[in-house]
């Protein structure tokens, strides 16, 4: 299986139980973060973290059936969390909280927009 395919099928498996975790398991996502753990509250990390999550893996998967289709899939994958890691940036710096959690966080968004930009750059080289 060609790099970008793996890379893909990675992403997507990753994102599925990151949304799953945040759908079966909002507690322990509000702790982590410093949310409140209101009712109202989980619910909505239920359903934006965990229904987003879910609903973007679901696309990853259906761009891996369809060869022409990863590039997107890549694509998306890459804006998405470059998006995330952007604006991390900009509330760690405007609110002055550069937590563990945060940087941590950021550090894979990081190495996953790289590896996106190297697996796009390599399916461009390769025709």
């Amino acid at each position: 299986m060609s790099f970008d395919r793996v890379l893909l099928v990675i992403l997507a498996v990753f994102v599925l139980v990151a949304g799953l975790g945040c759908l079966l398991a909002p507690a322990s996502f509000a702790e982590q973060v410093g949310f409140a753990r209101s009712a109202s509250g989980l619910t909505e990390i239920r359903a934006f973290y965990g229904g987003l999550q879910i609903g973007a893996a679901c696309f990853l998967f259906w761009c891996l059936r369809e060869p022409s289709l990863v590039a997107a899939g890549l694509l998306f994958e890459g804006l998405v969390v470059g998006g995330v890691g952007v604006a991390r940036v900009l509330g760690m710096l405007i609110e002055h909280a550069a937590t563990p959690y945060h940087l941590t966080n950021l550090a894979v968004e990081v190495i996953t927009v790289v590896l996106v930009a190297i697996a796009l750059s390599r399916r461009r080289a390769l025709g």
